[in-house]
């Protein structure tokens, strides 16, 4: 059985061989900082996506910009984005993910697991069923408006444009547009659009081999 290339430890424990996880048990997380497994690890038991630098750059953004809400499309099981958000929430002491997710078996094992094994997060997420944008409405603020959102639904790129043509009106300066898959075909209309923007400014990106794509706009 071949042993893993140490390339994948950029990535996340979910993604491991059971071969890679007890490498890393091993050799790897003895010399890392807590803060170092945290961003890696996520919650072990519960399977979460996005590679360790991108659930970094989640996290210190919400500290950094101290959102009232952040609003996600796409929640898979919550182990990935979700997590983290909620995470720097509670580290905050106040705010709350609202987290978008169509699928819904991926929802309900979402909903479940928060509510059993994480009551510490379960305060600073809000979860939703469905595949339209529409409701998040009952949760936007018409005086305050969205202060932070974070696209990572569908692959489609057609569909995640409409998202964010979505979002825009409720939009003001300030907002923290988070962006996930930015050199897939997800984001093949927002980054063209976004790039030539004068009402959006580049905060953050970051690329291979640390990311396959993840970007930070702010609104002017």
């Amino acid at each position: 059985m071949s042993m893993p290339s140490m390339e994948v430890f950029r990535h996340n424990y979910h993604e491991l061989t059971d071969v890679g996880r007890a490498l890393y048990m091993v050799a790897v997380k003895p010399k890392w900082d807590e803060r170092q497994q945290f961003f890696f690890e996520g919650c072990r038991d519960l399977p979460g996506q996005m590679y360790m630098a991108d659930r970094r750059a989640l996290f210190e953004a919400i500290l950094k910009r101290r959102p009232r809400q952040c609003f996600e499309i796409g929640t898979y099981l919550g182990g990935g984005s979700t997590y983290f958000l909620a995470s720097a929430f509670r580290q905050l002491g106040a705010g709350q993910v609202v987290t978008l997710e169509a699928e819904q078996n991926n929802y309900a094992l979402a909903a479940g697991y928060y509510a059993r094994y994480l009551p510490e997060l379960n305060p600073h997420v809000k979860f939703l069923l469905g595949g339209d944008p529409a409701l998040f409405l009952p949760h936007i603020d018409p005086e305050q408006g969205v202060d932070s959102l974070f696209l990572d639904g569908s692959s489609d790129g057609e569909e995640t444009f409409g998202q964010l043509r979505f979002f825009e009106p409720h939009c003001r300066p300030g907002t923290l547009l988070l962006a996930h898959d930015w050199d897939t075909e997800k984001q093949r209309l927002v980054r063209p659009y976004l790039e030539n923007s004068p009402d959006w400014q580049l905060d953050q990106y970051i690329g291979e081999p640390d990311s396959i794509g993840y970007a930070a706009y702010i609104r002017r």
